[in-house]
């Protein structure tokens, strides 16, 4: 075996620096429209639960009406 260390050519190192700077940016990118899809997501259930319980409360109020005619 030989003790000499090879250094790898500059434009090769160039080349994967750029590729791994694009690469992180991309992945920053795909991050990012994760987060705004979950926000999204998160706000329809928010919405579909608020729905819920008013749907509940009308129920409520006209039963409570209907038993107050009686």
């Amino acid at each position: 075996m030989s003790d000499k260390h090879h250094m790898p050519d500059p434009e090769k190192v160039k080349q994967t620096v750029a590729n791994l700077r694009r690469t992180r940016i991309e992945m920053e990118e795909f991050g990012l429209e994760l987060a705004e899809i979950n926000a999204r997501l998160e706000h329809d259930i928010h919405q579909q639960r608020l729905q819920r319980a008013r749907r509940a409360l009308n129920r409520l109020a006209a039963e409570s009406q209907a038993i107050e005619r009686i």
